[in-house]
């Protein structure tokens, strides 16, 4: 167990390690033209990266709109120390062939100017954009790691949910077995009486004979269907008894993989 949560480890902190590159000079099809940009590539979902780019967006107070499959974020800045503001166009692709691999492009134009007007992107905000990009991993790492945190206690909720389902099935099975055993008490007690009564009336009539004796192989077939019961519920008590078992090592297991997960967060 050590051992395979210790590979978790090292595969959750490895993956956007694997992937992580710095932001770079791209180009970007903006209705048939082809727009500067700056990209990065991080190993996430499209969901995943759109959805931290606007909650750190919507954090800073800027709403998202969307323009011509842009989300765009108009008044905000590239770097906190500009004097003016710009409208930022991001669009988050899956990379061909690697679905878990987003690219995020971004370019920025001045306040509401249409983005196909000439000099609406200025030469040098690409640079400044690719440092826009590269600041944003972090805060994409953190709420990656969330929404992992997030996924995981899903997990440990219904591995929860089936180990308690377990616990009170058990229960029931117990209950049942002591009901079947009291029943077999009771059938034992009823076959001696009949057995005395029977005793006692050795001399009465054939009808009076005939019932006796149907009324005994009826408590004897009674006593057989108990003890099969019995059987059977026992069984299904030893088999819950292991699911249980099985179930709260696997409890354990998701327990741990969301302390390793939340063991990641940053102070």
């Amino acid at each position: 167990m050590k051992k395979y949560l210790f590979l978790l480890a090292i595969l959750l902190v490895g993956k956007t390690a694997s992937h992580a590159q710095a932001a770079y000079d791209s180009k970007i099809d903006y209705q048939k033209t082809s727009i500067n940009s700056a990209a990065i590539e991080l190993a996430y979902s499209q969901d995943v990266s759109e959805d931290a780019i606007k909650d750190y967006m919507a954090k800073k107070g800027f709403k998202n709109s969307s323009s011509k499959g842009f989300i765009v974020f108009r008044g905000a800045k590239l770097d906190s120390s500009d004097s003016e503001s710009r409208d930022l166009y991001f669009k988050i692709d899956k990379k061909k062939k690697e679905k878990d691999i987003s690219v995020i492009s971004l370019f920025s134009t001045k306040p509401n100017i249409d983005v196909l007007v000439k000099d609406s992107t200025d030469n040098g905000q690409t640079d400044k954009a690719k440092i826009f990009l590269n600041n944003l991993v972090p805060y994409i790492d953190a709420h990656n790691l969330e929404v992992q945190i997030g996924s995981q206690q899903e997990v440990l909720k219904k591995a929860q949910k089936k180990q308690n389902s377990l616990a009170n099935e058990q229960a029931d099975l117990e209950k049942k077995l002591r009901k079947i055993q009291a029943d077999l008490d009771q059938n034992k007690i009823d076959q001696a009486t009949q057995t005395q009564a029977m005793q006692n009336n050795v001399n009465q009539d054939a009808d009076a004979t005939k019932k006796a004796n149907k009324k005994m192989g009826k408590l004897l077939d009674d006593q057989s269907s108990l003890q099969k019961k019995q059987r059977n519920t026992q069984q299904d008590l030893d088999d819950n008894k292991k699911d249980q078992d099985i179930q709260q090592k696997e409890v354990a297991k998701q327990q741990q993989i969301l302390d390793v997960l939340i063991s990641k967060r940053k102070s």
